[in-house]
């Protein structure tokens, strides 16, 4: 069984797979976000759950010494994400930057189930947040709580071979269809089902990852674009924009092949 420290090594490699396809998406700065959203989201979750009109989005029960931690966890997590906007430029580097700064603090947290807790109150917090119409901020938490989601698949439960940034990009700058969608799947209510009705006509869009397409936002139709059928973890407006991203591409591409069956073979041994 790997060490603590040679396990610490190996979550900063995964995090930082994919660096190299890092898109030019900009963090949104922190002083645009609704201050205190969480504690709001989280008070309304808990302490009118006993309303019987209310509900609470699939906000798993957990023992409140472990919801406090993972409350001042994702508090933490949040402020460090978007402190790193005057630094970083990318949400990629953003969240590479903020496992660095709360790694040693949160230790149990990144590497125990209590990251299932996590999820679980940022996907309640996020659907509330869509109910109350603030979509910036669920972009945030979808975010966090797919990250967070992968992560706990790769490191905890070490069920996958890398996390998946592509998902990331997409949810970070989703439109209404995708990110409604996103919660909609995850929680065990039907409380989005009127919105997802509203939006679900409206053409998901999916990220070029050629950092020099020129669609405007690089953004198109998700499903025309084209996926990398070697590494399956970029995708592409077209054929000429991932033609002149290979060159760029390759070395990532080799390594997440080369990481996948590695992963695979260990699995059948």
């Amino acid at each position: 069984m790997p060490s603590r420290k040679k396990a610490k090594g190996k979550a900063r490699r995964a995090a930082r797979v994919g660096k190299e396809e890092e898109s030019q998406i900009v963090v949104p700065a922190a002083n645009q976000r609704q201050e205190g959203s969480l504690e709001v989201m989280m008070q309304r979750l808990i302490f009118n759950s006993a309303t019987p009109q209310y509900c609470k989005h699939g906000l798993a029960s957990s023992p409140s010494t472990e919801e406090e931690i993972c409350l001042e966890f994702i508090h933490t997590f949040i402020e460090e994400f978007t402190s790193k906007d005057g630094v970083v430029g990318s949400v990629t580097a953003a969240i590479e930057a903020t496992l660095e700064a709360t790694q040693e603090k949160f230790d149990d947290v990144y590497y125990s189930s209590k990251l299932e807790t996590v999820v679980s109150i940022l996907l309640a917090s996020g659907t509330q947040l869509i109910l109350d119409g603030d979509k910036h901020n669920a972009r945030l938490y979808a975010v966090l709580a797919y990250f967070f989601q992968q992560w706990m698949e790769v490191q905890v439960k070490e069920s996958k071979a890398i996390c998946i940034w592509s998902k990331v990009y997409e949810l970070h700058v989703a439109d209404d269809h995708t990110l409604i969608q996103y919660y909609r799947k995850r929680i065990s209510c039907s409380c989005l089902d009127k919105k997802y009705e509203e939006v679900k006509s409206v053409k998901k869009m999916g990220l070029c990852y050629n950092p020099k397409c020129s669609l405007p936002g690089r953004k198109m139709q998700r499903s025309k674009m084209f996926y990398c059928t070697r590494c399956c973890e970029v995708n592409y407006c077209s054929v000429e924009c991932q033609k002149n991203d290979w060159k760029k591409h390759r070395q990532f591409c080799n390594r997440i092949v080369a990481k996948k069956a590695a992963f695979n073979t260990s699995k059948q041994s």
